[in-house]
């Protein structure tokens, strides 16, 4: 079947393979190519996240973030 996406031909040593396995499983996948996917855009959007939160943190200072992190945790407990 034609298709306009980009194709990825992967292997992987069998460690890796049996821990994609598991993550199917938890995760109801029924295929490793969905599988695969799945774990490369949480990763991206990841990477993303720590991109934008350091840029933010760049912002500060280290003494407001100490204070910010102060506050953070009080809060928590």
């Amino acid at each position: 079947m034609p298709t306009t996406n980009k194709r990825i031909n992967l292997t992987m040593p069998d460690n890796i393979y049996e821990r994609l396995l598991t993550y199917k499983q938890k995760n109801g996948i029924t295929s490793d190519a969905s599988a695969c996917l799945q774990l490369i855009v949480r990763q991206l959007d990841n990477i993303d996240a720590s991109e934008q939160m350091m840029k933010m943190m760049s912002k500060y200072s280290l003494e407001e973030i100490k204070q910010l992190s102060d506050i953070g945790l009080t809060e928590l407990k």
